[in-house]
This record gives structure tokens, sequence and C-alpha cells, in this order.
């Protein structure tokens, strides 16, 4: 950990060809966690099980949520405490249906018995310490095997093979990391990550005198794909429209995930590269999956876990909307099950067939993570904030607003052991990837109002 702290230090300032080597460094890394034997085994079954019947997929499913439960009453304190309880047992729960016999997983209850949903045939050496905020801008914690990991890259990568792209292409990634200082101000805006062929560049560097350079540059190259969250490539597609520049070599493909994707992004990607762009919906707790088809709507990824809807159904159409509620087949270290991740769906009618052949559950549209965007001195369009809370663990949730140009409030619920230390480290954060001119200040209160309609909008413009 000291060690990856130091290189992070060190990183901005060190002379471009040496970061494009640790990003290579961590590219290796990671690829052999990632796409190793487990990967290419899971993506190998995948394919074969893309257009299995209804039936055989129901089948699978009541065999691995068996499984899966029976594993979390004897080996996950949590879990074992909860069913004896309510009086369960593990063959008390064999099919989707029999599900609602046990509570919703919330965050807060993972938080609160962190501890206790490891299992204890774990070997804590070889788990994977994984933390996210997701849409609530509270920190969480939890861990993941190796194999889950393969797991679900399978599952992101079974869904690129599905638009003819194949593992090892080559592709231009718009992130959210901090791959290029920004103060970086003349070309290379973006490093290489060699052994994944990719070529990164984050949203810092998607700026009005910068756009030509980096056109230039994906015009010297054949990028098969571009990937990235949508708000960043859709500000960059904006930005080359209306320079009126254009992509000499576009890509086959945008992938796109972590955001719904707006209309008026939609509008400019498509205007820009004029290609389409597919999407899938994950998360980093690794408990559930969806991604799209060639008819651009939805498949659960039954293989990867069950995704309940927890809402209300239309009589007429059959549809269901609600909230999302998922139990992953993957992570055996720290189940979850019943986990609501606080995003909302819209699914299709039960006996809704695809056109595109495939027999799995239909979810026509995913609600969740629609946020506001703050604007920064520089002019940068920001949308996600939820990285900056990784590495914290005494804010309860909270949230960003902007009520003037130039500065932004981070309204805090706090937890007991929240201190200015905690305020310090935020603000530094902010400085560091968002803006350093950006005036930030702290408003702490006991809790965070819901919008209307009931979600939580981490991001809140009043301008």
């Amino acid at each position: 950990m000291k060690v990856i702290q130091t290189i992070e230090k060190v990183y901005p300032h060190l002379p471009i060809f040496a970061q494009n080597w640790i990003c290579s460094a961590y590219g290796r890394k990671e690829a052999a966690v990632r796409f190793g034997r487990v990967f290419k085994e899971r993506l190998r079954q995948l394919q074969d099980s893309d257009f299995w019947s209804a039936s055989e997929i129901e089948a699978y499913q009541n065999e691995e949520l068996q499984r899966i439960v029976a594993h979390a009453y004897k080996h996950v304190p949590y879990y074992h405490d909860l069913m004896r309880q309510r009086k369960l047992s593990p063959s008390d729960i064999r099919s989707r249906e029999d599900l609602a016999k046990l509570p919703i997983l919330s965050k807060e209850d993972v938080r609160e018995n962190h501890s206790r949903l490891i299992s204890d045939s774990a070997k804590r050496r070889e788990l994977v310490a994984r933390h996210t905020s997701g849409t609530t801008g509270k920190s969480l914690h939890f861990y993941i095997t190796r194999e889950a990991i393969a797991f679900q890259w399978a599952v992101w990568w079974r869904h690129r093979t599905r638009f003819d792209i194949l593992p090892g292409a080559s592709h231009f990634t718009f992130t959210g990391k901090l791959v290029v200082p920004p103060q970086q101000k003349h070309p290379p805006f973006w490093r290489w990550n060699r052994p994944m062929s990719q070529a990164l560049i984050n949203m810092q560097q998607i700026l009005p005198d910068k756009i030509p350079a980096i056109v230039d540059f994906l015009n010297e190259h054949d990028f098969e794909f571009y990937s990235g969250y949508p708000s960043i490539i859709g500000s960059f597609c904006a930005l080359g429209n209306e320079l009126g520049l254009r992509l000499d070599r576009p890509p086959k493909v945008l992938f796109s995930g972590a955001e719904n994707i707006l209309a008026d992004q939609r509008r400019e990607i498509e205007k820009f590269t004029g290609t389409f762009i597919a999407d899938q919906y994950g998360f980093s707790e690794a408990c559930g999956n969806a991604a799209q088809c060639k008819e651009f709507v939805y498949h659960e990824d039954f293989e990867f876990g069950i995704i309940e809807n927890i809402g209300l159904r239309d009589e007429e159409s059959g549809e269901e909307t609600g909230r999302i509620v998922c139990t992953g087949f993957a992570n055996y270290a720290f189940p979850l099950i019943r986990y609501d991740n606080g995003d909302v769906a819209t699914w299709a009618g039960k006996n809704t067939n695809c056109a595109c052949g495939r027999r799995s559950r239909v979810i026509k549209q995913i609600d969740g993570r629609i946020d506001d965007y703050v604007v920064t001195p520089e002019g940068h369009r920001i949308m996600r904030f939820d990285y900056l809370f990784k590495d914290t663990s005494q804010i309860k949730e909270c949230q960003i607003v902007q009520n003037k140009l130039g500065s932004i409030v981070i309204r805090v619920v706090k937890r007991p052991g929240y201190s200015l230390k905690d305020e310090r480290f935020v603000r530094e954060m902010v400085s560091e990837w968002i803006s350093a001119s950006l005036g930030v200040s702290f408003e702490y209160v006991d809790e965070i109002e819901r919008e209307p309609n009931g979600k939580f909008k981490a991001v809140k413009s009043n301008l």
C-alpha cells in the first residue's frame, strides 16, 4: 500500500515516458488477474450459454442460488445468524421466488456488518480489497476474489463480442482516473497501457484548446472501439462538433457504462463518431450485470447473478418498475444476497421475447445515476465525484451542490469519527482531481433530502 501511495504522489511529476511505463506496468498486473485462464474459461462458457432456453436459464439460476445460499449459511456469520433468526435453512431458498423470504441487504447493512460478511473459508491473503461510493457518495468497502474479478470481466467482454469486438482489440478509453496531470499544457494528452492495447485520456483534458490535438491522435490510430463514461465521451464529441472537426478513423462501436446516457450526449456522440453506443450496466460490488444486445435492450447476465425488481407491476403491459436488488453467484468470499445498490429500472413483461433470440430477462430502461453536473473555472463539466470519497470511511453520505460559478458546497452527513483531517483530505482530492481553482466549502447536515421522485442526487446544480 505504501508503495502505491508513493507512486501516486510522484506520478504527476514524472516524465511522460515514465508515466506510460507505469500505466503499462499496472496494465500488465491487472491483465494477469482479469484475462488469465479463468477469464478464458468463463468467456467460453458465457458464449455457450448466451442463447439458452428459458427453462435452462431457470434451472441454472436455481442451482447457483442454492449453492451460494448453502455456502453463506455454513461459512458467513452474518447470513448464518440471519437465517437462524428467521427460522430458515438453505433448503427453504430454492428459486428466485424464494428470495423474498430473506430481507434486502442495504449498503448500510454491509458497512455495519463488514467483518461478519467475510466467509470463514476464504484465504485472507488471496482476497482483493475494493471500495466504491456508488450513486450516494457513501464509501463502501468489501472484498472480492480474483476468480470473481475474472468472471466479471468475462461478462463484460461477452457483451463486447456481441458487437464483433474480440479480446485484445485496440481501444481508446475516456476515464475519470488521473492518468494525465491536469497541468499538462501540450500533447500528448493521453497515456498508453500497452499490455491491454489501450490508450487513456482523463476528463480534465477535455478542453476546447486540446480537442484538435486529441482528434489528430485518434485519426493516426485504428482504435476498434472507444469506452468510458458517456458524460466524458459526450463532452469530447460536443466540443468536436462545435469546432467542426471530424474523425477519419471512427471506431466500430462505443461501449459506455456507469452512467445513464442522456439524449443530448447520445446525439452529440453519434453525430461526431458516426457510430452507435452499446451500453452495459454493472457495478463494482460484482453481484449483478445487464448488457445490451444488437436490439439495444438490456439482458440480465443470468450466469453472474439474479437481478430482482422491487417495485410495481403494470397489469396491462406486464412491465415492472422498481429498485434493483441483486444476488451474486461469483464472489463466495464476500457474498451479497438481495443487495440493494440504490438504482431503479424498468423490466419488460416476463414473457417478452427479444428479437435477438436471447431468452434472458429483458430490462427496457435503467433509470439510476441521473445527476446534474458542476462547471469548473476551467470550463469542465463534471458529473462524477464518487471516486473522491472511495478512501473515506467517516462520511456517511454526501452531496455536491453548485450554487454559483467557481465554487461548490459539499454537504456531509458525518460519522462519529469524522474530523478536520477528513475535510482536508476531501479538499486535497478536489484540488488534485477536479480543479485547483475551484472553491470548496462544507455544510454538515443530519440528512440529505431526496428528490420528489425519491431518488438521491449525488451532484446538484442550482445555477
